[in-house]
């Protein structure tokens, strides 16, 4: 993944791309959240998509928690990224407590200068 993301941040160096980093602080809650909101059927897509990935399989990952899992170990790969990205960025957390607010503070910050916005 490192290597991906610094040939990415490398072609995409010309444009300074804006990076916005929509981030639940609790993500098994946001896991069931979004499996509620989108129906049995899509959570069950989801679950068996994640459980016959060769990561969940070699770890032996069923169900919700190997989902939950999964997140964990991108969140724990992502993070550090998100931190050594060298272009204007905004963490917004939790941001489905109020969408009208995020969206609000990732428009600000967009349109803010460069020293504004690398939060």
């Amino acid at each position: 993944m490192a290597g991906i993301f610094t040939a990415i941040v490398r072609e995409a160096a010309p444009a300074e791309p804006f990076l916005v980093y929509l981030r639940p602080t609790d993500i098994a809650s946001a896991i069931e959240r979004i499996h509620r909101s989108r129906g049995q059927s899509w959570a069950a897509r989801n679950i068996a998509f994640v459980e016959s990935s060769p990561w969940a399989r070699r770890r032996n990952l069923r169900g919700p928690g190997a989902v939950l899992e999964l997140y964990r170990a991108w969140e724990a790969l992502v993070s550090p990224m998100y931190d050594s990205y060298p272009y204007p960025k905004l963490r917004v957390t939790d941001p489905q407590h109020c969408w009208s607010a995020a969206l609000t503070r990732i428009g600000t910050a967009i349109r803010s200068g460069p020293a504004d916005r690398r939060s």
